[in-house]
């Protein structure tokens, strides 16, 4: 009985220690959310600082719709945010006019980036973690959302890439990468591309058609079609 005592009761320590261990939960990074990408046949990703002005270059069409066609993501403050630049690069006018209900308009190039959802207010994590709430889990439960997560498309408008625009379309897009981040994670789950697929993040970045004066308000005549942006490689 003794010798039966001596091994039962390391066992049973054992058993209780390792009982009373509380698994670690997994944090969730910006990493898990908005993971590396690499340039493939089918990927294309940029820097968002090799964009450094507009260029105008026809011959360079076939180039820009090859990368139009590709899954495109920017690399902004080490993450690769999914992005479509279709308007952006393309060679061709718009073909396509998004619902208002499934589109949020950011004024990205403004001194504070806005955005028109309900009122024009400036964009801040708050307020754009509101509006993924609203936007993403409504499933046509209130018709002035989208009534699917698919077809919610964040639309920030940008007039110039000089450095101060630069500097707060940057700041828009590191907002709406920490929203979404807050958003995902709001769901407490490891199947973070399960989510990603449910609640897809759509970013559409988009030259402003407008025109404006020199203290910035709108000119109300018929502007110029847009030029593209140069990438450098």
């Amino acid at each position: 009985m003794k010798k039966l005592l001596v091994y039962i009761i390391p066992v049973l320590f054992i058993v209780v220690v390792s009982c009373s261990k509380t698994p670690k939960e997994r944090v969730l990074t910006m990493k898990d959310v908005f993971p590396t990408q690499t340039n493939t046949d089918s990927t294309f990703v940029f820097s968002f600082d090799t964009i450094y002005g507009f260029k105008d270059v026809p011959e360079k069409c076939k180039y820009y719709e090859e990368i139009v066609s590709k899954n495109q993501f920017i690399r902004l403050r080490n993450i690769d945010l999914s992005i479509n630049l279709s308007l952006v690069i393309s060679c061709h006018l718009p073909t396509f006019c998004p619902k208002e209900k499934n589109t949020l308009w950011l004024e990205g190039d403004f001194k504070e980036a806005k955005t028109f959802f309900e009122d024009n207010q400036v964009l801040t994590v708050e307020i754009l973690e509101e509006y993924l709430q609203k936007q993403l889990l409504n499933w046509g439960k209130d018709s002035r959302y989208s009534d699917n997560p698919k077809k919610n498309l964040i639309i920030v408008r940008y007039r110039n890439f000089e450095k101060k625009s630069k500097e707060r379309i940057s700041k828009a897009l590191d907002t709406i990468s920490v929203s979404y981040f807050n958003f995902i994670s709001s769901f407490q789950k490891e199947n973070i591309d399960s989510l990603k697929n449910i609640y897809p993040l759509q970013i559409l970045l988009e030259p402003d058609f407008r025109q404006f004066d020199k203290d910035g308000n709108i000119i109300h005549h018929k502007p110029p079609p847009p030029t593209p942006i140069e990438i450098v490689e």
